[in-house]
């Protein structure tokens, strides 16, 4: 069986165990997130689940039986799952067995060292509640045009779910191509970046350098409360953010970590968006923002810490910690996989989830309890789905070198491609084990 991810939870553990360092650190750690949230309900000891002719695939370094579990929960293939652990690996030597079948007493066979279960039962997403309209939102997402993102983007506006159920929302990505109902915002950049520093992470400032440009140049953000930017793998729920966000009206920027702004989701008031503008006209052609980029030593950086440092260092702005905005292992909250909706009734946004799958499951998760959209009827008694209210999509920029646009690109935009590019259907993301302690980058480009 090939060793696929349906999620990115090997590779930010890997990261986690890495920038721990030692290994007493390791340990403690890897004891908090064995705890969990008992989700996975009844699981059995020493029991492995043998089942011929079915679907399965196998993940390295999982280092806990709910975490299997919770990966067998949002994989729709998964009907059962066993754990191994010790399976000889290198660094986390645990091993998760994902199978889709369910297996009969007699498939049911003793060996020790193993634990096997079934996941709970998949939930049905129905819609998010019905948000506040104060305060309004901007939300937008930088796409990679390849790999899972477009996949994970249209689900969300077929769904009218993350960044398409705020007010207005703009996708932007370094290729015009449609994603859900509306259409891609150019980037000047190629969207590829290095990887370094402590955590051996994307060293991508100027990536959102390019970005935030384009945000700025765009302006829509003068007309709404506040802009957020969500990565596309982070499940995100706009109207828990109003909620939150009501406790910290008037701040310039909120922060979402105590380690200091981390990049799932970053949300700027009027007061920040203000003096980034400012600082992006102050350069002489636009194209970034000048004190900060003068100001701050960031080679070595994430577009995170670039924009955190930014805001708080060179501008002087105050960000109040907002525990609420996210829930991810890189911010003390390990048994994010769960999105568990009693754990976590109030958290705005859960991170990653890289396959279509896996962020149904998780939205799903984190919505139980919660009040179903209001649908009115249509004249036949049917409900009838609401679309996300959106302002209208401006007009999508020509490709350059087309008979719309001038016959010169500028530096870093493609040209048209002969067939206009698709979103196309969710697929696993490959995954190549990298024993533990080797540092292991992201699949994105962009983080």
């Amino acid at each position: 069986m090939a060793a696929t991810s349906v999620g990115a939870a090997a590779l930010w553990l890997h990261g986690r165990l890495k920038r721990l360092g030692s290994e007493p650190l390791q340990t403690a750690f890897l004891a908090e997130f064995a705890s969990g949230t008992g989700e996975c309900g009844n699981i059995e000891q020493n029991i492995d689940y043998v089942a011929a002719n079915v679907w399965g695939t196998n993940l390295d370094h999982i280092p806990t039986v709910e975490m299997c579990c919770a990966l067998c929960q949002g994989n729709s293939k998964c009907k059962s799952f066993t754990w191994v652990e010790n399976a000889g690996l290198d660094g986390c030597p645990s091993q998760c067995w994902l199978k889709g079948g369910v297996p009969t007493q007699a498939q049911k066979q003793p060996k020790a060292g193993v634990v096997s279960g079934i996941p709970p039962p998949r939930k049905v997403f129905t819609g998010l509640p019905t948000s506040a309209a104060s305060p309004s939102l901007f939300c937008f997402s930088l796409m990679v045009p390849k790999g899972t993102e477009p996949a994970l983007l249209t689900w969300q506006s077929q769904h009218s779910a993350g960044i398409f159920a705020c007010e207005k929302t703009t996708v932007y990505s370094n290729r015009i191509m449609a994603v859900g109902n509306t259409m891609t915002h150019m980037v000047d950049s190629d969207l590829k970046c290095k990887y370094g520093g402590d955590s051996q992470s994307a060293l991508n400032s100027w990536i959102f350098i390019a970005v935030w440009k384009a945000v700025v140049k765009d302006a829509y953000f003068k007309s709404y409360d506040w802009t957020v930017k969500v990565d596309p793998d982070a499940v995100f729920l706009p109207h828990r953010l109003k909620t939150v966000l009501a406790s910290h009206e008037g701040a310039a920027y909120v922060n979402n970590c105590q380690f200091g702004m981390h990049g799932p989701i970053e949300v700027l008031g009027r007061i920040a968006m203000g003096v980034l503008e400012k600082s992006y006209q102050e350069s002489f052609d636009g194209k970034e923002p000048k004190k900060c980029v003068d100001g701050l030593h960031f080679g070595q950086w994430g577009e995170d810490m670039f924009l955190d440092q930014c805001l708080s260092k060179i501008y002087g702005l105050q960000a109040p910690i907002e525990n609420r905005l996210m829930c991810e292992d890189h911010c003390q909250c390990a048994d994010f996989y769960w999105c568990s909706a009693s754990k976590y009734p109030d958290r705005v946004s859960f991170h990653p989830f890289k396959t279509v799958d896996a962020y149904s499951n998780c939205v799903a998760n984190a919505m139980v309890g919660s009040a179903p959209p209001a649908r009115p009827s249509s004249p036949t008694g049917a409900s009838v789905n609401i679309p996300a209210q959106q302002t209208p999509a401006p007009v999508p920029q020509p490709y350059y070198g087309s008979t719309a646009a001038p016959a010169v690109a500028p530096s870093g935009y493609p040209m048209a491609p002969a067939v206009a590019a698709q979103a196309t259907a969710a697929s696993a993301v490959t995954y190549t084990p990298v024993p533990v302690p080797v540092p292991v980058p992201s699949p994105y480009s962009v983080q």
